[in-house]
C-alpha cells in the first residue's frame, strides 16, 4: 500500500521561544535559498503519490519571503500528487505571516492553516518569549479565516498566574474570528529550553496542580460551548475540523518527511534527518540521504506507541488494532476493569478510551498498559 502522508520541516523562526524543543533556529535568512533548494531535492526522491496529507511545519514556513515560498510550494506541486479530497497544512506565525504569504499559499493548494497566537495579552506573550503582540495575532487570524475555510489556532494554558478569566480571554479567539479547530497546549518545562534551566535554577515557571486542575474544567467547558469536541488530548474541533495529518500519526500510519530534523516512519523503520540545517544541506547537496539516525520499531515498542497514541485519542485505541499485534482482550482486561470502576477509562467492543476524569492522570494510566521492554 502506497504512504499517503508527508511531512516538511522549515527549521527557521524570528527567534527562538524560552518554551521551545522543536528543531528550530533563529535568523539564518543567508541560508534560506540553499535550504529550500536542498529540501526540493530530497523531496523528488520520495513517490510522486498521490497524498492525502501534507503538512509543513517548522520553525516557521511563513517567515520565509513571498517570493521564496513560492519557488518552495512550486517545486512541491511539480513533484508531488495530491488526492481529490487532500489536506495540506502550513504552519505560520503572526510575527510572519501576512496576506500576500496567505495568498501565495492559496493560489498553490495550501487548504489549512494553524497559526500560532498562544496568548491574546501582551504581557504573556512577552513572558513566552513571542515575537508579536495580540493585536497582530488578531490581525493575522482575520487575513487567515479570510483566505482559508480551514484554519486552527495555537493556545497555552497552565502557566504561572494564569486565571480561568485569563484563559477565557484567550478562547474567545476562536468565536471571535470563526474558528474551527483548537489546539490548547499545557505549559510544560521540557529539557534542553530556557524554561527548563530556568526552572531548574527554582524559577517559578508553572501552576500548581490545583490550578492545573481549574484551567482545565475551565477550557473544557468553554470550548464545548462553541461548538468544539475534543478528540485529542491537546485538540479539539467542530465536527469535520479535525487534523488528518495528525491522526494519521495518532494511529500509526506510515509517513514520509523531508527537511532538518524531519523523522519519517515507513514499514517499522524510523529514520531522524541532520537536526542542523548546514549539515543536512550539505548532506542532501552531496547526494547523501542526510539520515542521522534510524531506528528499528520492536514489536513490543510497537504495542506501547499503540496504547500511548492511542490514549491520547478521544475514541481510544483500536482493539482490533490491538489484536493484529498480538494483544488479545486477556491481556488488558484486569487493570482496564479496576480503571472502569474508578470512572477513569471506559471501552466497549471496538475501542478502549480515557475518560474526562482520567485525563487528569492520563500519563498514570497509559503506564499500567505498557509492555516491559525488557520483556
Amino acid at each position: 500500500m502506497s504512504i499517503r502522508h508527508c511531512y516538511i520541516h522549515i527549521p527557521y523562526c524570528a527567534s527562538k521561544c524560552p518554551y521551545c524543543d522543536f528543531n528550530s533556529i533563529a535568523g539564518r535568512s543567508d541560508e534560506w535559498t540553499v535550504y529550500v533548494q536542498a529540501l526540493l531535492q530530497e523531496l523528488r526522491r520520495l513517490p510522486t503519490g498521490p497524498y492525502d496529507t501534507l503538512f509543513m511545519g517548522g520553525g516557521t514556513p511563513t517567515i520565509l519571503p513571498p517570493e521564496l515560498l513560492s519557488t518552495l510550494l512550486s517545486g512541491i506541486r511539480s513533484h508531488i500528487d495530491l488526492s481529490d479530497d487532500y489536506e495540506w497544512t502550513c504552519e505560520a506565525n503572526p510575527s510572519s505571516a501576512d496576506a500576500e504569504r496567505f495568498k501565495v499559499l492559496a493560489e498553490h493548494g495550501v487548504n489549512r492553516v494553524s497559526v500560532g497566537v498562544q496568548s491574546t495579552d501582551d504581557a504573556t506573550l512577552s513572558f513566552l518569549g513571542r515575537a508579536h503582540n495580540a493585536a497582530e495575532a488578531h490581525h493575522t487570524l482575520a487575513e487567515a479565516t479570510a483566505q482559508f475555510e480551514r484554519v486552527s489556532a495555537d493556545i497555552m494554558f497552565g502557566l504561572p498566574q494564569q486565571t480561568a478569566e485569563d484563559l477565557k480571554r484567550d478562547l474567545n479567539l476562536y468565536k471571535q474570528h470563526g474558528i474551527t479547530h483548537a489546539s490548547v497546549y499545557h505549559l510544560t518545562m521540557e529539557l534542553g529550553t530556557e524554561f527548563h534551566a530556568r526552572y531548574k535554577h527554582g524559577e517559578q515557571l508553572n501552576c500548581s496542580e490545583q490550578q492545573s486542575g481549574e484551567l482545565f474544567d475551565c477550557l473544557m467547558t468553554e470550548l464545548a460551548t462553541m461548538g468544539f469536541h475534543q478528540y485529542e488530548t491537546s485538540n479539539f474541533a467542530h465536527s469535520g475540523a479535525e487534523c488528518r495529518h495528525n491522526i494519521a500519526y495518532w494511529t500509526g500510519q506510515n509517513y514520509h518527511a523531508v527537511g532538518a530534523g524531519a523523522v519519517s516512519t515507513i514499514h517499522g523503520q524510523r529514520c531522524t534527518r541532520h537536526k542542523h540545517p548546514k549539515q543536512y544541506i550539505n548532506s542532501i547537496t552531496a547526494g547523501q540521504n542526510a539520515i542521522q539516525h534510524t531506528e528499528t520499531i520492536s514489536d513490543i515498542d510497537r504495542i506501547n506507541e499503540t496504547w500511548m497514541l492511542g490514549f491520547r485519542l478521544q475514541r481510544g485505541v483500536c482493539i482490533q488494532h490491538l489484536e493484529q499485534l498480538g494483544i488479545t482482550q486477556d491481556c488488558w482486561q484486569q487493570q482496564a476493569g479496576a480503571l472502569q470502576t474508578d470512572g477513569l477509562i471506559d471501552f466497549n467492543n471496538t475501542h478502549i478510551w480515557i475518560t474526562r476524569a482520567g485525563r487528569a492522570v492520563q500519563d498514570a494510566i497509559t503506564q499500567q498498559f505498557f509492555l516491559d521492554t525488557e520483556d
